[in-house]
């Protein structure tokens, strides 16, 4: 029997023991795995036996029935929607581990050690032939590791920058999407960076990628000038549905006080990628990292599994680098929600569309929100995860200047591990903040679960739902991203999905006095074009 849509609503907000919300509405009427949103994340290396990824702590595990709990301990081909054939892998197979469910103090590193002979026989993946493995009784549905790369988990990987970036997108903890499920790709120079994403910008059962790292022409300065990328592929994968997340950066000396510029990157660069930039937890942006970005998340002291010596260890984890999956995980957790809310099978990416059902009725705040015809579209969920995001308050004016510093910079070092994340102090520029945190800023699961679910709630899924009208977004919003789109077409292409199409339909904006980095930004793009691929 199908649960009723009013009841299914009350779900949605529902905190259940572990303190998150679930949404189990279809859960009888399709099958396990129909509804499934999986994240690919490519990185250093995670450790798999912290709580984080076990199968059995997943808020799908944790409800009354067990009718929405998934197969993870069987092969992914054989109930994931969409998943290919074991034949188009050179190795498919299981990676079987001892994971420790009960003791949530046991010792990662023990654990690692019991499976050392395990670990080294993984085979490496190249770009002809991908070799993938699950581990059963996790969310880990697909570990890769591509060219030299120490298998994916290094030691028992808790220190690893993996470790952080795949325990905040999916973790069952501290991840953005606890619901969602994990392909981890590890890699380490930029031919193997280039071949993981390029694998997995060509699956159309991974609905989103998290990417925090980008190559330069420098080895010390992270300048971002690359064109290495295969921008067709990623402009194709996008149309098709999937969406590619890239980290702005954390400025040219990873201090966040000279700023990296992000439009001469094949990977943050194109209108068709979400580049990420970061903020403080006290809501003052960081003018030294990548710019222009088009949305942020939390980059100093957010919580995490990131060096945490036990299987529930805690550490803190910080930079672009954070705030780029906890925003895929936000998506991925509004794209499961519509999955669940939608009727039959719905994980679907083709043509742009990414769930599909029977007709929706949405709540009387938006009578027609964006699943009311049973069809949501890549782009109408980038819209609401973007129209969602909270600008900082009063643009910078919260942002504190400290007397006596040279040009209001202050001299700090470089962040060491959970140091908190230095910033400028420049005074404010009127609409400067659209280059830092773009239409502004998630603070997911900073200040506990409770405010996670208000902020998810009540400024994205609630809205795409049509419970709550759209948050009232900045008059400046539309002319700046027009400017945006445009110069980002400019350089890499045209895109029919940004916000600039053409000069009939979205005119550039003409210079205003009240909008200065604006001005500069139009005047200063006409004048670049698309790097050489080779430095």
């Amino acid at each position: 029997m199908r649960t009723s849509r009013l009841l299914r609503y009350a779900l949605s907000g529902l905190l259940v023991a572990s303190g998150l919300s679930a949404v189990t509405a279809n859960a009888g009427s399709v099958r396990p795995g129909d509804d499934a949103v999986v994240i690919a994340v490519i990185d250093s290396g995670i450790s798999p036996y912290h709580w984080d990824f076990l199968a059995s702590k997943m808020p799908q595990a944790k409800t009354a029935t067990r009718k929405d709990d998934l197969p993870l301990t069987k092969a992914p081909h054989t109930w994931l929607r969409g998943f290919p054939s074991p034949k188009s892998f050179a190795t498919y197979d299981s990676l079987d581990l001892h994971l420790d469910a009960r003791n949530p103090k046991a010792d990662q590193k023990k654990l690692f050690d019991r499976d050392e002979d395990a670990w080294t026989d993984i085979e490496r993946s190249t770009k002809t032939d991908p070799s993938l493995y699950w581990i059963p009784g996790t969310k880990v549905i697909g570990a890769m590791t591509f060219g030299s790369s120490a298998p994916p988990v290094y030691g028992a990987g808790v220190g690893e920058h993996g470790q952080g970036t795949a325990s905040v997108s999916v973790g069952n903890i501290y991840g953005a999407c606890p619901e969602c499920l994990l392909v981890f790709i590890q890699a380490s120079a930029a031919p193997d960076y280039e071949a993981a994403i390029e694998w997995a910008e060509k699956q159309p059962w991974i609905d989103a990628i998290s990417n925090s790292y980008g190559m330069s022409t420098g080895v010390v300065v992270r300048d971002r000038v690359y064109a290495g990328s295969n921008t067709n592929l990623q402009r194709q994968a996008t149309q098709r549905g999937q969406t590619i997340f890239f980290s702005a950066g954390n400025g040219v000396a990873n201090d966040f006080v000279t700023p990296n510029g992000t439009l001469m990157s094949s990977q943050e660069g194109p209108d068709w990628i979400v580049t990420v930039g970061a903020t403080d937890p006290a809501n003052v942006d960081y003018s030294g990292a990548g710019k222009p970005a088009d949305i942020a998340g939390i980059g100093s002291m957010y919580p995490s599994a990131y060096g945490g010596a036990t299987v529930t260890g805690k550490g803190d984890f910080s930079g672009t680098s954070n705030a780029t999956p906890t925003i895929a995980g936000t998506y991925g957790r509004a794209l499961w929600l519509a999955r669940q809310a939608l009727s039959g099978p719905s994980r679907i990416q083709k043509g742009g569309v990414v769930a599909t059902g029977g007709r929706y009725r949405c709540g009387a705040a938006r009578k027609s929100c964006e699943l009311a015809d049973g069809r949501l579209t890549r782009a109408e969920l980038q819209k609401r995860l973007f129209e969602g995001a909270t600008p900082t308050p009063g643009g910078y004016a919260g942002r504190r200047k400290v007397p006596g510093s040279v040009l209001g910079l202050v001299p700090v070092p470089a962040p060491v591990g959970g140091a908190p994340v230095p910033f400028v102090t420049t005074p404010p520029v009127a609409d400067e903040r659209y280059l830092s945190e773009g239409y502004g800023t998630y603070r997911a699961r900073l200040d506990g679960d409770k405010k996670w679910l208000a902020e998810f709630n009540g400024r994205f899924w609630d809205v795409l739902r049509g419970a709550k009208a759209a948050p009232k977004r900045p008059a400046g919003d539309k002319p700046w991203f027009i400017v945006d789109s445009w110069c980002r077409q400019h350089i890499w292409g045209a895109w029919e999905g940004g916000a600039y199409q053409d000069p009939g339909k979205t005119p550039v904006p003409t210079p205003d006095p009240a909008t200065p980095s604006r001005n500069a930004y139009y005047a200063g793009c006409q004048g670049l074009t698309k790097p050489p691929t080779a430095p």
